[in-house]
């Protein structure tokens, strides 16, 4: 049997928990998909970082005009009211279908921690195949931030009885967006 690629056992483990996972060849097929994503899901607003993907795509112009609120600033006050927020990933690990958030700026925690959605931007060239080489990457960094994070899935937690509960820390729906197309500094060589 031929082995998965990194993403297709990437989204495999993502879906086992509940994620949701899509792949585009370009920046504008991403930007459509995200689209379609909010309108499906009823989502009407939603706050986003600036981001090197989301620059290339001009993301916040192409929402507006689909109707969609789309809050760039003041992220303390919109987080807890809108629908989604939008961030974009350093790295994701393919053998646990984890993305990892690599982030100074504490907005980009807001975003994706305090929305009920959050759509992930992953370029598909950041894929790792494990943990082990996650760290290694990280390790190499020239300075790490004063956040790392790991996010696998929807947040859960289970009480004393084992009852799973979806959404109490953080987002009830993961959706990450893995894009074939590099797009400024976030682009890798591979």
């Amino acid at each position: 049997m031929e082995e998965l690629s990194l993403y297709e056992r990437f989204q495999t483990k993502l879906q086992a928990v509940s994620g949701e996972c899509y792949r585009t060849q370009t920046l504008a097929e991403a930007e459509a998909l995200i689209a379609k994503i909010l309108k499906d899901k009823g989502i009407g607003t939603v706050a986003m970082v600036k981001s090197p993907m989301v620059g290339a795509m001009n993301l916040d112009r192409s929402l507006t005009d689909q109707g969609i609120t789309v809050y760039t600033d003041r992220y303390q006050e919109v987080t807890p009211t809108v629908g989604a927020g939008i961030t974009e990933m350093k790295w994701a690990i393919s053998e646990l279908g984890t993305l990892i958030q690599y982030a100074e700026d504490v907005n980009e925690r807001l975003c994706s921690s305090f929305t009920p959605l959050h759509i992930a931007l992953v370029q598909t060239s950041t894929l790792l195949p494990d943990i082990m080489t996650a760290l290694a990457t990280i390790h190499k960094e020239p300075r790490i931030p004063g956040y790392v994070g790991f996010i696998t899935g929807p947040s859960r937690t289970s009480d004393i009885e084992r009852v799973l509960t979806i959404g109490v820390h953080g987002p009830e729906q993961l959706v990450a967006v893995f894009v074939d197309e590099q797009a400024g500094e976030g682009a890798v060589n591979g």
